[in-house]
């Protein structure tokens, strides 16, 4: 099965504990390293650390930053990004991909992202109107990402 071209990295705020959300999280990377250099990179939740909101966003935004691959183009997901069939996601990745190689995606914590990640970012996309817990943001992207690569293989799991 041929992969696709570039890198594909989700860096996320925060760890998922429940083993099934774990498992699902390490079923779709499995599956998405098939079609890709694909990359999952977690960094450290700071909400709720003895410190006030503001401070723990910029903490988290600068371990977002700093987790990104050196010349990825960055994606945020974010509520009022845009939104995307899974067509129109498979095509856009394989756009991306062709134009930079290398991508990040970013899902932040609880209070968004800081204002130097938003400046930061080349582009914003919807997982949906509605607001999801962060475990299942992160899977609905993996997932998403996955099916767009079998979209874009011409493969039934769309279907």
């Amino acid at each position: 099965m041929p992969r696709s071209i570039g890198h594909v990295t989700v860096v996320a705020v925060g760890k998922l504990r429940e083993r099934h959300w774990l498992d699902a999280q390490d079923e779709y990377a499995r599956r998405l390293s098939r079609y890709t250099d694909f990359r999952l990179v977690e960094v450290k939740d700071a909400v709720g650390r003895s410190m006030p909101d503001a401070a723990a966003m910029v903490r988290e935004g600068e371990q977002l930053l700093a987790a990104i691959p050196a010349g990825a183009r960055i994606i945020l997901m974010d509520a009022g990004g845009k939104r995307l069939s899974s067509p129109e996601l498979a095509a856009y990745l394989q756009a991306q991909l062709e134009s930079y190689g290398e991508l990040a995606f970013l899902i932040g914590g609880p209070l968004g992202f800081a204002p130097a990640v938003a400046e930061a970012a080349h582009d914003r996309l919807s997982l949906s109107p509605m607001t999801f817990t962060h475990e299942m943001a992160r899977v609905i992207l993996l997932e998403q990402l996955y099916r767009a690569f079998t979209i874009l293989h011409g493969e039934p799991y769309h279907k």
